[in-house]
This record gives structure tokens, sequence and C-alpha cells, in this order.
């Protein structure tokens, strides 16, 4: 059923409008739920998650079924509407034709100097007088020679000249580079050409008007014809004659072929009245003006939108449209064809179609909030009249689905810059959309995870445009901070110091040693811009078991929640750690540490093998990527408490680390916990808890696989144990880049 909407306050000359749609989208409305409603973080005792899909994603099916006939009984009046329209189209293009070609007369002749305009527009003074022929009464706009025709003798005479008198002034090197240009001059294939270009350009100048029109300006045509032709001819022995094969070596010659194409071309210059004469045939579905050459047409007018005027016929069920209108000056254009709609489907509309009449009422002159009027109140079968815009032929685009994860939250109520808010989607961080398509560079095609029960797919801003404009804002946000900074005391000739590093507490391991992370220093990374990341199915194995990472501010219990999961030792285990110091005698190498020397453990930190580590005591600590890789490979699962820096090395690996941030609660309910526990504590460090936590979400919230908040321990270890035994059950979204170790 068409189902029309709510008409919006925008009338810029972009903006689209949704002809159909389906029930679930609510146009130009804030009241949850909008079109995909959003899916909150499941919580679970205090606990929220970014859930991974227990089934594999929906693939779109792309076989369509088969389509409708555009219009098979045209009446009497309908073919009347098609010459109407298609005579008003026609002269619609002769005008922009002839716009056309006036301004670029205007843009390379001479007549658009500004000199020359000023030296016409200002008579001279007298005793100044002299002759502008390019301003001669007797000169027409199309034929405004600027230049004589020279007679070949005369150049020659010329040159003649000029090298004596340079001899004679004793000009000899001037004299040898004219008597080699005379030389070159009078090179026998030069002489000809330049006969020939002479004897045209007099036609042309003076006998334009008597040229009688060219026989053909098909002649390319004829002899491919005249070459097939003598192909099937063979003589009594089954050879062809030597006469045949003679004509067949002449007409297929390089010389003849090129001098047939310079003659077509000549003679679709001279004779452009052989393009508009015709008659009017009827071919298949479309009502096309075909002239007395179809070939000729099809070559030299594919543009021509009056040449395929179409009627198609739309019913209006339950199933939605999937198009949207825009205006192009006075035309209703189609906008947009959206996947999972009956226009998709039946390849009946396109974009840029432009629609004529519906249902005998007049499209042209209407704004898109008029036609989704009109045709809100028609009811039925629609007879459609459209224009399709030329499109040149292309291959179809590639229906693979490309599955992306959000790394921003987005509301197209809070977009300007969407077409058609009716059709955008409204998601969250973390939401794994699948992109059906990609043809629009600024606004993609897709679904998101788990509505199946969606057939119409909604607008997404696309990679590239969301990353444009974030990166506007960035620029335009250091403008401001920059023009608003307050400037201290000091002349323009002191240099300012440059501000100093606030000194904070560097993350320690669960030895007590400080850490630094392998992909960097301690300080803030170059702001980057997260748009979308592309993402995989990936099937848990028995062999493989993801390692487990566990991501947080200090004294919120990660480690409580670690030992916890170690106490299982025939199914966790923690990496063994490299040190550079000397091993004690009651130390086992490979089971307390990897004992390593100080020049192996500088140049590993080098190479990037450990995924953090740290100085103590003169001594480097770290964990390795080996170490864990020998966890994996053992069949039990790795937990790792790492500082969130370290995790660019380890995503960067083919161990598909599961990371879980460990978040503390409100204000009032940490404060309960620690009284509850009875931890000493200090309002100053619960703030400073909460502001880290906050911090680090802000930053690397995009890496975080799963998010506990900390209430309580014992339900915070059961959700953790409870999703780690998922995790070996049912298939997750992962970086599509980790899907190439497999």
């Amino acid at each position: 059923m068409l189902t029309m909407l709510s008409l919006s306050s925008d009338t810029g000359p972009h903006r689209e409008m949704a002809v159909d749609v389906p029930d679930s989208f609510i146009a130009r409305n804030k009241t949850p739920p909008r079109y995909p409603p959003p899916r909150p973080p499941q919580q679970v005792n205090g606990t929220a998650k970014i859930a991974a899909p227990a089934v594999p994603p929906r693939e779109i099916a792309r076989d369509p079924p088969p389509r409708p006939p555009a219009h098979e009984n045209v009446t009497k009046e309908q073919m009347e509407s098609i010459k109407k329209y298609q005579e008003q189209l026609r002269r619609r293009k002769e005008a922009e034709d002839r716009i056309a070609a006036q301004n670029e007369f205007l843009r390379t002749s001479l007549r658009g100097s500004h000199k020359l305009q000023a030296l016409e527009s200002t008579p001279p003074s007298s005793g100044t007088a002299f002759v502008n022929d390019a301003y001669e009464d007797d000169v027409s706009d199309d034929s405004v020679q600027l230049y004589t025709v020279v007679d070949y003798q005369e150049v020659c005479s010329a040159l003649s000249r000029v090298q004596k008198a340079l001899g004679s002034a004793g000009e000899s090197a001037l004299a040898a580079r004219v008597a080699n240009a005379a030389s070159t001059l009078l090179c026998p294939s030069l002489r000809t050409a330049l006969a020939t270009r002479s004897a045209v350009l007099t036609a042309v100048r003076h006998k334009r008007s008597g040229l009688s029109a060219p026989h053909t300006h098909r002649a390319t045509d004829r002899l491919k014809d005249c070459i097939d032709v003598l192909d099937l001819q063979t003589g009594a022995g089954g050879e062809k004659s030597a006469i045949a094969a003679e004509l067949l070596s002449i007409l297929g010659g390089l010389e003849l072929e090129s001098l047939i194409q310079a003659h077509d071309q000549a003679a679709a210059l001279l004779d452009p009245a052989c393009f508009s004469r015709g008659k009017r045939h009827k071919t298949g579905n479309n009502y096309n003006h075909k002239g007395e050459n179809d070939k000729a047409l099809t070559a030299h007018s594919p543009d021509d939108p009056s040449e395929n005027i179409k009627i198609i016929k739309i019913e209006k069920t339950n199933e939605p449209l999937g198009a949207t209108v825009r205006n192009e000056g006075e035309a209703v254009v189609i906008g947009r064809i959206v996947r999972g709609g009956i226009a998709e489907k039946s390849g009946l509309l396109h974009e840029g179609d432009e629609l004529l009449e519906v249902n005998g009422l007049a499209m042209r002159g209407k704004s898109v909030h008029e036609v989704c009027s009109m045709l809100g109140a028609l009811t039925g079968t629609l007879h459609v009249v459209l224009a399709p815009r030329a499109r040149a032929p292309r291959p179809p685009p590639p229906h693979r689905v490309l599955h992306v994860r959000a790394h921003f939250d987005y509301d197209p109520e809070d977009d300007v810059y969407i077409p058609c808010r009716e059709l955008g989607i409204s998601f969250q961080k973390g939401d794994v959309l699948h992109v059906i398509s990609r043809e629009d560079p600024n606004w993609w095609q897709a679904f998101r995870e788990g509505e199946d029960d969606q057939s119409l797919a909604g607008l997404i801003p696309s990679q590239a445009f969301q990353h444009q404009r974030e990166s506007m804002k960035l620029t335009l946000a250091g403008e401001v901070a920059a023009r608003d900074k307050p400037r201290k005391g000091g002349t323009l000739l002191c240099a300012k110091k440059p501000p100093r590093k606030k000194k904070g507490k560097k993350a320690t391991s669960e030895a007590g040693y400080p850490l630094y992370s392998t992909s960097g220093t301690d300080d803030f990374e170059q702001e980057e811009i997260l748009t979308y990341e592309e993402v995989g199915l990936y099937f848990p194995r028995a062999s493989n078991k993801r390692p487990i990472v566990l991501i947080g501010p200090p004294n919120i219990g990660r480690h409580e929640l670690r030992q916890r999961l170690m106490e299982d030792s025939s199914r966790f285990a923690a990496a063994v750690p490299h040190t550079s110091r000397p091993r004690k005698d009651h130390e086992v190498p490979g089971q307390d540490y990897h004992f390593i020397s100080r020049t192996q453990f500088e140049a590993d930190i080098l190479n990037r093998k450990f995924v953090e580590h740290g100085e103590y005591e003169k001594a480097y600590y770290g964990t390795s990527l080996e170490a864990i890789r020998e966890v994996v490979n053992s069949g039990k699962i790795c937990v790792l408490n790492l500082h969130p820096q370290s995790l660019k090395i380890l995503r960067g690996s083919d161990l598909k680390p599961y990371t879980v941030f460990v978040a503390p609660p409100s204000l009032e309910k940490l404060r309960q916990k620690k009284i509850r526990n009875g931890e000493a504590f200090k309002e100053e460090e619960l703030k400073e808890i909460i502001g880290t936590a906050r911090d680090m979400e802000l930053r690397w919230g995009h890496l975080f696989d799963m998010i506990i908040i900390n209430n309580d321990t014992q339900r915070a270890y059961q959700q953790l144990l409870n999703e780690i035994n998922s995790l070996e059950r049912e298939p997750q979204w992962v970086p599509a880049h980790w899907l190439k170790h497999t």
C-alpha cells in the first residue's frame, strides 16, 4: 500500500521525498522507536555488553522477479500524450543546445574578449581611424574568419626573399634557418597536405551555403558491408577469385578506412539536418522517433530523452515502491532507488528518470511535496509517463554485502545533510550494519544487524562523507580554540615556552613494574576519526581459543576477576612473562619467566614482539606475543590484564583477542561498594576512578567487545564467564583483516 509522509519543512533544492515507505518508517518524529528501532545494550544485573550475533547475517537475495511489461495496450489518448511530451522534450533540448552553443561560441570567440568589446563600444578619435575586420557588417556570427588563405607558392616565394635579404644583411645563421624551413615546406607530402587544406578552407569560406548535402554519413557501415559480402564470395573450387581477393585487400587497407572515417566526420558537420529527419516507429514496449538511418540516430543522439518516452504501470500493493523524488528546476526526477523495493526488483524506474505524468496528472512544475500528495490520493494501478535519463552502459555493480561496525552514534533526525530523513537509519556505536549499496559516494544503503523483518534498506552516511565532515568539525574547533585562547604577557619578539606535560601515574603490571606500550609513548596519539570498521563473521574453533583481555581503571576489580578465572587451571592460563634479570635458584625457565639477555630484550622491543614492557630495578619485564601464542596453542584460554595502549600490537596479530572493559558504576554505587567491602577510600580517589574510566571509553571504546559494570564482583564474574562460554559456541563479528590469518 502506498503510504504518504507528512510534509516536511525542508524545501532545499536537493531534498528528496520518499514516495512509498513501509509503516515502520516514522517521518520527522523524535519519539522512539524510529526505523530501524535502536537496540539498547543488554542489561543483566548491572552489566552491559555489545552482543555478538547468534546466527550468520541475512544475505540479500539477488534474484529479482521477472519484470512486468512496460506497456502493452497503448490507447489513443496515451499515444497523443506521448507525442505531446516528445515534442515538449524536443523543444526543451533544442533550446538547451542552442543556449549551450551560444555560450560555447562566446567563450571561444574573439568577440568575448574584453579588449575588443571596449574597442567596439568606444569609437576611435579622428586621425586614428582604422578598420576592424572582426566587426564588419557583412560577416555573420557563424562564419567569422580572422585569417586569410595564403597560396602555397606565395609562401615559398616569401621565404626565398627573406633568405636573400638575410644573406645580404650578413645574418647567415638566420638565413640558414629560413633555408631549412623552406626545404621542409617544399616536401611533397607537406605540399599536398597544404594544398588540400587551402582548397577546403576556400570552399568553406566562399561556397559553404552552396555545398550539396552528402550522400551518406555512414560510409563506414557501407564499407563493412562490402567487406562482409566479399568474404562470402567464393569461386567454383571454394576459393576466392583473384579479383575479389585484390578488392578485399584494398577495402581492408588502413588508408581507405581512415579516409572513410574522415568522410563521415565531415559529412556529419556539413549536414546536421540529417539527424532530425525521420518517421515514427513502434519498437517493443518503447515509442521512439527513429530516422531513416537507425544506426545514425543511435550513435549520435543517445542523450535525446524525447526518443525514448515510456509508459509503465505500477500496482499499489503492500510492498514498498522504494524510490524518492527530487526537483531539478521544474522537473520532477527519481532521486534514488532503494534496495529491496519494487522499483529495484522490477527495473522499471532508475535514478534520473523524469516523471512527466501520472494517471493523466502532469508532474512538471510541481514540488516534491505536491507530488507526494498527488500520488497519495491515487489508488489502484498507476500509469506513469516518464523520460529516461540517458546513461552510459556500465557493468552491473557487484552485489557483495559489506559488513561494518559503527564507531559513532547517528540519528538522521539531527542530520541536515541527509537527502531523505524518512529513509535514514539510526544506530549506535558498536552496531553491525550490512551495507548492500555503495553506488552513491555520500549515502550508503544498509540494514542493521538483527532486523530481518525489514525488506527496504535505509540510508547511512558513507565512510568518506562521514570522515570528511568530522575532519571539518575538528578543523573548525581547532580554529575556534586558537582564536579564543587568551594571550599572556610578552612581546612578539619573545618566544613562548612549550606547555609542560602533566605528570600522571604510569600503568603497572601485576609484578609492580611500570609498563610501557610497545606501540609508542604514554602521550596521546593523534586524534583519530572513527567511522566504520569492516567486519566478518568468525566461527569459533576448539583448537584456537581467543585470549581474554581485561581493560579498566585501577582499583576497579580487574585483578580479582582474573584470579577467579585462573582458579580453573584446566581451562585458563596466564602468559609467562619475559625478563632480562638473572635467574634465581628456585625459578624454572619457561614456567616462572622466560630469561633472555638485555640485548636480546631490547632487540625484541624494536621488532615489536612485546605487547607491553617496562623496566624495574634495572631489569626489563614484558609480555610477548609468542608467550600468549603458546597458551593458545596449548588449548587453553589466555587471560590478560593490559593497558589500553597495548591493544594496538595485540589486535594487529593473528591472536584475535576479545576485549572486556571493566567499568565502575555511578559514584554513589561505587562508594557503597567500598563501604560494603570494608575498603578504605577517599572521595578524590573514587572521582579519579570514574574519570579515568570515562577517558578510556572515550579514547579506546571502539576497541571494546564487551562492557561489564562491576558493581558486584560475584555477578560481574558470572557475567564474564557466561560471555566466555558463548565465545566457544556462537559466531562473533571480528575485524575483517583477522579472517585472513585463519
